[in-house]
């Protein structure tokens, strides 16, 4: 399991592709199934060979492959600017990501502008076994009226008795951890922007589809990119659905 959280610093190459893709007129992008109406840019990085090339620049990609991890979907652009008010966001509390204490979750997040001072990603380190991520879990299969008020509860003992670590820093900086054994929330400031790239990794499970690997050829890279993109799995489907 990547128990690590930590930064690289200048992830420059990477920072360009995304911001050129911000406004992508060359097919890099798409639009996700699903839209979020609070950010104003929100968008899927579609795998190709040169993404995955820049990828591989990058140490921590095959540190997350020995470890046993599978890209969980395709990379994200956000760009939100948060101007008061109610609309922080779902993920406006700390809280851990995915299988509920079984660390399976780990979240890169390239800044794509510099980010000090404004709105960025708080996250509490090692408190997979703290009593806030109890706390969080036993309150998150039960939406009830005040839950809320808790979780802003369990956010203010949080801060009180653990020291924070704010992910913000200067533009490129590629930040990562693991989200599932580390309590983070976004933490909103009034008339900020934030522009960033997110992929999530996991342990037990891929979304990729054959579909969304079309543009990859995997001759042309690292043997472990295999296990990142899930390539055994994905034949096994294939044949699946070729003798069904």
């Amino acid at each position: 399991m990547f128990q690590s959280y930590g930064y690289i610093d200048n992830a420059a190459r990477l920072g360009d592709y995304c911001r050129d893709c911000l406004d992508d007129s060359n097919e890099r992008t798409h639009l996700p199934a699903i839209r979020n109406d609070i950010w104003e840019i929100y968008k899927c990085l579609r795998l190709t060979d040169e993404l995955l090339e820049i990828f591989s620049e990058l140490e921590v990609f095959q540190q997350l492959a020995q470890a046993g991890y599978r890209l969980r979907e395709e990379p994200h652009l956000i760009r939100w600017t948060y101007r008061g008010g109610r609309k922080r966001g779902a993920a406006d509390h700390y809280h851990h990501d995915g299988h509920f204490g079984k660390g399976g979750q780990v979240s890169l997040m390239l800044l794509l502008e510099e980010n000090i001072g404004m709105t960025h990603m708080r996250i509490i380190p090692d408190s997979r076994h703290s009593l806030g991520h109890k706390f969080y879990d036993a309150l998150w299969p039960w939406p009830f009226r005040g839950r809320g008020r808790l979780f802003r509860l369990n956010d203010w003992l949080l801060e009180c008795f653990n020291k924070s670590i704010r992910l913000e820093g200067p533009k490129d900086r590629l930040y990562y951890f693991n989200a599932g054994d580390n309590l983070h929330k976004a933490f909103p400031v009034a008339n900020t922007t934030r522009t960033i790239f997110h992929l999530n990794l996991s342990l037990f499970e891929s979304h990729l589809t054959p579909q969304q690997l079309s543009m990859v050829h995997p001759e042309m890279h690292a043997a472990y990119w295999r296990q990142l993109l899930d390539l055994e799995s994905l034949g096994h489907h294939l044949q699946r659905e070729i003798h069904s």
